[in-house]
């Protein structure tokens, strides 16, 4: 099942391609002008019904899979009829269509408790549909309890579809001088003081009349409509306390922050992110989400009790852990230090998952939203929010008594093929009595005891309170067979408050990972052919990151021969001066070294500390030779920090894995670029290196000037998988 373009072929026996849809209403245009030799391919095929499917159109996918051809397309001469084919399909989807747009008009037919709402014509945009996937697929299946002990929560939404956007738009004539604005500023002020349209002011109203909790304003755009491009953190996202006394204070707060969100489509950073993605600005779209938020209200401060973003790929796994298994950042709180990237979070390998790494939950802040806060002119996305400290992490429950136990054998699952599979293909099933928290916590007559709240520690919660890996493995496998491809899912969880009660993970988004789908070039770095030192200065059976590192032009190195166990820390030091010097010009760098960077022995590495090497694009480590074996770190003593700034990191442990590569003298042979210290040195090359990770295989090549990655190893792993019968007859 692909949540792709769906391509087009002429027929069978002709491999000749037709171009592709993204869209439906491509879909509709092409559909019309195929070759009636196409139509009946397709129809043979079932495409449309799964292409339909993916896409969440799953009220259409299931009427075409019902559909049989030619058997229902035979006319009285008993042929066939792919042409009626053609016509039944097209008026099947523009009826379903018109079905949505009348719905979404007549918005006093909605009900304020209604999972999934949407107001005005046009596209839900990626995030949208990647909503109502969830809604639609939790609620058809009867997935919110198939784990015991944690329901399954999609918050409700609101959606403002792309046709409110262009309303907008056009009323108040904003295209043009939205393109021309010379920075982010003018386009703020622009769309701060136009008007929405009045009907949809009054829909908001309505809205806003039942609806009194804090909300989350999000931004899903026509660009991810398809899922091609995630867009993630490109657009405004504004967090509203919604807690004025007046109906009409926070309807002007609600329509600013769907103004603002708006303007985001015209900001440098979405604009610049459109061209490298070969999108026009002009051409994009917005719909607006309006999410509750999840959490509890802690004494004015808003917030769930953790938050995070799991991954169906870790391109960071620990030592034994492998990428495949997925990953997880936590936060406590809301998950925006995660979105964001400040290093104060877990990350979890979902195959290792008592193995977390990054700070202790007493370092880790808590982020919240403050209900006091106002919404306004001069606002920005972050305003609202406040950092408490971990004290006020919010780990207070009701404990289960039950322990997690894994059933053998899968008698006890719901029977949901494909599933209930965890990433690592295994059936999540769970022993009877798991998780059954009121059986636990019986009223006095039956157990004698009174259940009593108490608070647990992160580790608690994670490895004994809540099944969250199992939960989010399981999510993780459900995106994946829905969008076709690796994907990233932000959730919050809430904890019980009451013995009866389940805990309450709640799913905010579901999208393509974003390092898979960002560039057509990150989508295709996977190899395992590893090239020999005539071809590449570094090569690496254990690399961190994925894609390519680029725009990395200096190297900043210190050679084994120079390499003085004595002196490691006058070496920190005169890295740490080099590092201030090219972050000051502006100018990412190589870091390159035998022995364990950050090593609290001094003998075993340099004792750089992060703000000493925090300039660096990519990091590698190489075997320190000696009489004594020195383990390499994998970057254990940065990892959070690695993580949490999508840097590279690689060891070259050629003394005791013959595939790696770590060529020194290729560096030594070209001239310095500074005077940086008799055992530091630093070159600068005329063209930016080639740095390539595969962060499935974590493979890790740096490639030598003239030595092109594509030649020398991708047409060379392509060639290999070949011979190796890796591209076999699935046909």
């Amino acid at each position: 099942m692909s949540f792709g373009p769906l391509p087009f072929r002429r027929g069978a026996g002709a491999n000749e391609p037709l171009g592709s849809v993204a869209t439906v209403t491509q879909l509709m245009h092409t559909w019309e002008r195929l070759p009636l030799s196409s139509i009946a391919y397709h129809a043979r095929n079932c495409d449309l019904s799964r292409w339909f499917n993916a896409r969440a159109e799953f009220a259409l996918a299931k009427r075409f899979k019902a559909s049989n051809f030619p058997e229902d397309f035979i006319d009285a001469q008993g042929r066939e009829r792919p042409d009626w084919l053609r016509n039944w399909i097209l008026s099947e989807v523009r009826a379903h269509r018109n079905k949505l747009a009348s719905g979404v008009e007549n918005f006093e037919n909605g009900e304020a408790d209604m999972p999934f709402m949407r107001l005005g014509s046009g596209s839900l945009g990626g995030k949208g549909r990647g909503f109502r996937f969830l809604n639609t697929v939790i609620e058809s299946q009867s997935l919110a309890n198939i784990m015991p002990d944690l329901t399954l929560v999609v918050p409700h939404c609101f959606v403002l579809a792309t046709g409110v956007f262009d309303r907008f738009m056009e009323k108040n004539a904003l295209l043009l001088p939205a393109l021309s604005a010379k920075d982010d500023a003018e386009v703020v002020q622009l769309f701060a003081e136009a008007e929405m349209p009045a009907d949809v002011v009054l829909a908001l109203e309505r809205y806003l009349s039942s609806m009194t909790k804090p909300l989350a304003v999000r931004s899903s755009s026509l660009f991810e409509d398809a899922f091609l491009r995630p867009f993630a953190g490109v657009y405004d996202t504004y967090m509203l306390p919604n807690t004025a006394t007046k109906v009409s204070t926070r309807l002007d707060e609600l329509c600013w922050a769907i103004k603002m969100v708006y303007a985001s489509t015209y900001k440098q950073e979405a604009r610049r992110y459109s061209d490298a993605t070969g999108n026009r600005a002009e051409e994009e779209k917005m719909a607006v989400i309006l999410q509750e938020l999840v959490g509890n209200d802690h004494q004015g401060y808003f917030y769930p009790a953790l938050a995070g973003v799991a991954n169906s790929i870790d391109y960071y796994p620990a030592e034994g852990a492998d990428p495949s298994h997925g990953c997880v950042q936590i936060a406590l709180g809301l998950g925006n230090t995660v979105v964001d990237g400040v290093p104060a979070v877990q990350h979890i390998n979902l195959g290792k998952p008592n193995k977390p790494a990054g700070p202790s939950e007493s370092m880790m802040p808590v982020s919240a939203l403050d209900l006091h806060a106002r919404a306004g002119y001069d606002a920005t996305p972050a305003d609202a929010f406040v950092t408490l400290p971990a004290s006020a992490a919010p780990f207070l429950t009701f404990p289960r008594v039950a322990k997690v136990e894994i059933a053998p054998e899968a008698a006890g699952a719901r029977a949901l093929p494909g599933l209930t599979s965890d990433v690592h293909g295994e059936k999540v099933v769970f022993h009877k009595g798991y998780g059954e928290a009121a059986a636990a916590f019986d009223d006095k007559a039956h157990t004698g005891v009174v259940a009593q709240a108490r608070r647990l520690s992160l580790k608690e919660l994670l490895a004994s309170e809540v099944p969250l890996a199992q939960a989010l493995s399981f999510l993780l496998r459900l995106g994946t067979i829905g969008l076709g491809c690796p994907v990233e899912v932000e959730f919050a969880l809430k904890l019980r408050n009451s013995p009866t009660a389940k805990h309450e993970l709640h799913v905010l988004q579901i999208r393509p990972q974003s390092e898979i789908t960002a560039s057509a070039s990150a989508r295709a770095l996977r190899f395992n052919y590893l090239p020999s030192e005539l071809n590449a200065v570094v090569a690496s059976t254990r690399a961190l990151g994925h894609g390519s590192f680029e725009g990395i032009r200096d190297v900043v190195y210190v050679s084994p021969d120079r390499f003085n166990v004595s002196k490691t820390r006058e070496v920190a030091r005169q890295i740490a001066a080099l590092n201030a010097q090219l972050k000051a010009e502006g100018r990412k760098f190589l870091l390159m070294a035998p022995g364990r960077w950050g090593s609290a022995d001094a003998s075993r590495g340099i004792p750089v500390d992060w703000h000493s090497i925090d300039g660096s694009a990519f990091i590698v480590e190489t075997s320190l030779k000696g009489p004594e074996f020195v383990p390499l770190s994998q970057g254990s003593h940065f990892f959070q920090n690695i993580i949490s700034f999508g840097i590279g990191y690689a060891t070259a442990d050629t003394t005791n894995n013959r595939d790696d590569v770590a060529d020194y003298a290729y560096w030594d042979s070209l001239p310095a670029a500074t005077d940086a210290g008799p055992m530091v040195r630093h070159v600068r090359l005329d063209q930016p290196l080639e740095v390539v990770v595969d962060g499935v295989s974590r493979r890790g090549v740096v490639m030598k000037q003239g030595k092109p990655f594509d030649v020398y190893v991708g047409q060379v792993d392509a060639f290999m998988a070949l011979a190796e019968g890796e591209y076999g007859n699935n046909a």
